[in-house]
């Protein structure tokens, strides 16, 4: 009987120990998963902002305007000088 009380002691020591671990494992690892998605949304954001062209050098108003069709018409008539 006394066999019985201590090994009945003993199991429930263990299993109190490991909830104690396992809940704060579990809290730990929910911190670290959600620091882990935060990461993974600013890395998406960075390249999508890269794809989009925001972290260029040039503002819109530096650009270069696209070089027109220089060809010569020949309806045109000469300007006057």
């Amino acid at each position: 009987m006394f066999t019985a009380i201590s090994t009945g002691l003993v199991v429930f020591i263990v299993v109190a120990l490991f909830l104690f671990v396992a809940r704060r494992v579990f809290r730990l690892a929910l911190k670290l998963a959600l620091v882990g998605v935060l990461v993974i949304l600013l890395v998406c954001a960075a390249a999508f902002g890269w794809w989009r062209g925001w972290f260029g050098s040039s503002s819109p108003t530096q650009r270069t305007a696209p070089q027109l069709n220089q060809r010569s018409n020949s309806n045109r008539r000469p300007s006057p000088r």
